[in-house]
């Protein structure tokens, strides 16, 4: 069973909300692998502690502590202004997802709207193609419109075949050197001057290359193509003309039904539709912005960590464990080679666990680059306008099991890939989703001509329609299907 666009749509918002809940979730579990690491840190400083305590003895303990003491509040800061820069960006965050809830529900109500007026001109485009099939004047000037671009189509193949035979055989005269000789000294022409002798040996030269016919050749080969293209633009000429008739019986009937005004209020509302749809990316934009500052901000080795750790490392850096080994292994009394493989143990864990942390590091981010991928797919599906209630996928297409897989880059590009294949427009779009009609005006038309010539003649009048078409085309802006956009009016 066909699946329509908003269903795909909110299964898609659906999705970037549950990608956000992944990534926040990854973000905590990076956060716990942080306080183990704390913990660690902390482990190895009393280890030091006691290190300093036994290898130190001119020092008391109060003075360590005291030590101490001036850096901790140094690193607690740097902690206190990490969290308040995460809260900063969570709530900003938090700001953005309801902003977008908001405009992604006035999108859906414009959609809906466009989708409303989009049918009450597709009523009036049928009730104008009704009444012209019945004007005679419409049928009469239709079937010539049909004859006339049937012959148009010939004479263009006509002159495509003989511009081809040219380029093949034109080179053959030009190369003969017996047969250029005779053309340029124009033989067989009144303006042939010379006598005598010369006028002896041309006529014997053309009659060995039989230069007669060769020139009929010639001459056919060089002329034909220009005196044809010289026909096909004057019968261009003429069907414009009944094109012109043809669309001034359609206006007439249009402006009566009060069509041209339904369609530019269908365009009026997709300009609207296209603002709101740059507001929801540029809120998108900032969502994904926000969000990277968020990881980088949480990251177990960002800015603010690295911070924190300088400081720490400040206070510990005239220690040496390897050199606390040593001299650990100098002494008689084991005290001070428990408290060194303490130290060691410790060190290997946060080694160990550094090496996870880099694991949730990579893949942290590479779930941020998913959201931003997804972000984007969301873009994409709005601008294409997949998500209108006249867009329909095939009951195949099953998002959630895609989402499930896609976590790499290039995922998401599958998933756009996959939704392309499975979207499928109603059957009064296709109409109006045309190769050649530029606006529904000329679509309008196109169906008309082709109900009204009917019979053999009925593809030609489409054709001539759609010539008609592009040749405004190219002169005008177009209207992009029923989702396209212009704050300019195309010809009719």
């Amino acid at each position: 069973m066909p699946i329509s666009g908003p269903v795909v749509h909110q299964q898609l918002m659906d999705a970037y909300t549950q990608t956000q809940s992944r990534l926040e979730s990854m973000r905590n579990q990076v956060g716990k692998v942080d306080q183990h690491r704390e913990q660690l840190d902390d482990q190895r400083s009393d280890a030091l502690v006691k290190l300093a305590e036994y290898y130190l003895p001119e020092l008391t303990p109060d003075a360590i502590r005291e030590t101490w003491a001036e850096v901790r509040p140094s690193i607690a800061q740097v902690f206190r202004r990490q969290e308040n820069k995460c809260q900063q960006l969570n709530d900003q965050i938090t700001r953005l997802a309801g902003q977008r809830q908001l405009a992604d529900a006035e999108l859906i109500k414009i959609n809906q709207e466009l989708d409303a007026s989009i049918d009450s001109h597709e009523q009036l485009s049928k009730q104008v193609e009704e009444q012209l099939r019945r004007d005679e004047t419409f049928v009469r000037l239709s079937e010539r419109a049909g004859a006339a671009e049937a012959a148009l189509e010939r004479a263009e193949a006509n002159l495509n075949e003989i511009e081809q035979d040219a380029a093949k055989k034109l080179p053959a005269y030009e190369n003969s050197s017996l047969f250029t000789y005779l053309r340029d000294r124009q033989f067989g022409t009144p303006q042939y001057a010379s006598r005598g002798f010369t006028r002896r040996m041309d006529r014997w030269v053309a009659k060995m290359i039989d230069f007669q016919t060769a020139k009929q050749g010639y001459d056919f080969l060089r002329k034909t193509p220009e005196q044809m293209r010289r026909i096909i633009a004057d019968d261009r000429n003429a069907l414009d003309t009944v094109m012109g008739e043809l669309e001034r019986h359609r206006d007439q009937v249009a402006t009566n039904l009060g069509l041209p005004a339904s369609i530019e209020r269908s365009q009026s509302i997709a300009l609207t539709r296209d603002q709101h749809l740059n507001r929801f990316n540029e809120l998108m934009a900032d969502t994904n912005q926000a969000e990277r500052e968020l990881t980088t901000a949480a990251d177990s080795q960002g800015p603010f960590y690295h911070e924190a750790i300088g400081l720490f490392r400040d206070m510990l850096k005239h220690i040496d464990s390897g050199d606390l080994r040593r001299r650990a292994q100098d002494t008689i009394d084991l005290s001070d080679d428990q408290i060194v493989a303490q130290l060691m143990d410790v060190e290997a864990k946060i080694g160990s666990l550094s090496e996870a942390t880099q694991r949730h590091h990579t893949q942290t981010n590479q779930m941020q680059s998913f959201l931003e991928d997804m972000g984007r797919l969301i873009q994409q599906f709005r601008s294409a306008g997949f998500d209108s209630s006249r867009s329909q996928f095939v009951g195949t297409l099953d998002i959630s099991s895609e989402l499930n897989r896609a976590i790499d880059a290039g995922d998401a590009e599958m998933l756009w890939n996959a939704i392309r294949s499975a979207q499928r427009w109603g059957p009064t779009v296709m109409e109006q989703v045309t190769a050649v009609a530029a606006h529904p005006m000329t679509q309008v038309l196109i169906n008309a001509m082709a109900h009204a010539a009917g019979g053999a003649l009925q593809e030609h009048a489409r054709r001539a329609g759609q010539r008609r078409g592009r040749k405004n085309r190219q002169w005008s802006s177009s209207w992009d299907s029923s989702w396209g956009s212009s704050n300019r009016r195309s010809p009719w």
